[in-house]
């Protein structure tokens, strides 16, 4: 059941007539690692301005409820379909580590509107979703292990139990500065900040961003928080065409002040403690060409949890498509 509503929703997605898709896959085995946040991939979709009846139905619907929305600004809504996967650095073990963190999986859908001009954005989201089994983690695991022919995670018979969500994102973004670097190369400094409200997670994040490169296209340089990159979507120009390429750098940092898993682990017996402020170092390499956008990145942040003293590393993907 759990794996046709899976199907069922990435079709649902993928068949809506669309400006934009993406597909974001991070996971620590591109880092050489395996443990705690171990996977994570979303499935991204963003509304065409020409063929904007969804767009249309999000703004009056976001209207109705007296939010402000400028009309003198661009809107496109969209969906996105994301999954996250945690494990504990062991995962040979059956039984309950509760030393460690748990097994956790989570599944969720969110719908998201953009006000935005050539230089700022503001997005609001809102986003369901599930924990535990019905989520699909130990599933999708399994078969990326069998893929790449690692050993199967033993634990998931322990997973932390289900639990549905409900949160709020709102993200304010801006170019703070663009231009050329010499002749042929172009730069461009974003930075962003915004909150998350709900029963899976309550955090104040900010970031900050500097990418350069040759022919790339103008959209807003954001992939943070996790799996949320949506903005970098919005076509600020018009499509280049021919090979472009960017390298990009950066900053995040995040105030945690819930988390479902961090927060049901404690109470649940684990020895784990959530980290309050959190940061995380990004590198990024993108190839253009036409429609096409290929990025392959690294992300270094901060342990979770105080009782972690190592470093994470994880890497990944996102390749994004413009109709």
């Amino acid at each position: 059941m759990k794996k046709k509503l899976l199907v069922g929703t990435l079709f649902f997605a993928l068949s809506l007539e669309a400006d934009s898709v993406s597909f974001t896959f991070y996971n620590d085995f591109f880092a050489g690692s395996d443990g705690h946040f171990t996977n994570g991939a979303s499935l991204s979709w963003l509304e065409d301005n020409k063929n904007n009846s969804y767009t249309k139905a999000v703004v009056s619907l976001l209207r109705g409820v007296s939010l402000p929305l400028d009309a003198s600004k661009h809107h496109n809504a969209g969906l996105s379909l994301e999954q996250i996967i945690v494990t504990p650095d062991n995962t040979e073990l059956s039984t309950v580590q509760y030393n460690d963190l748990p097994y956790a999986g989570y599944l969720s859908l969110s719908g998201f509107l953009f006000e935005w001009d050539k230089n700022s954005f503001t997005e609001y989201s809102v986003e369901a979703g599930i924990m535990g089994k019905y989520s699909g983690a130990e599933f999708v695991q399994k078969t990326f292990h069998k893929v790449i022919g690692n050993e199967q995670p033993q634990g998931w018979d322990t997973q932390l139990s289900t639990r549905y969500t409900l949160n709020l994102l709102l993200q304010h973004g801006m170019k703070s500065w663009q231009g050329n670097v010499g002749d042929t190369l172009k730069a461009d400094w974003f930075n962003h900040y915004g909150v998350t409200l709900g029963n899976f997670n309550v955090s104040a994040f900010a970031g900050s961003a500097i990418r350069i490169g040759q022919n790339y296209v103008q959209n807003f340089n954001a992939h943070y928080p996790y799996l949320k990159g949506e903005a970098s979507l919005l076509g600020v120009d018009s499509l280049k065409h021919g090979f472009g390429w960017s390298a990009s750098t950066g900053l995040e940092t995040k105030v945690l002040a819930y988390s479902a898993i961090l927060d049901r682990a404690d109470n649940n017996g684990y020895a784990v403690h959530k980290n309050i402020l959190n940061a995380l170092v990004h590198i990024s390499g993108s190839i253009y060409y036409n429609q096409h956008k290929f990025r392959l990145f690294y992300e270094i942040p901060t342990p979770y949890i105080k009782e972690d003293h190592t470093t994470n590393v994880i890497g990944g993907f996102e390749y994004s498509y413009r109709f």
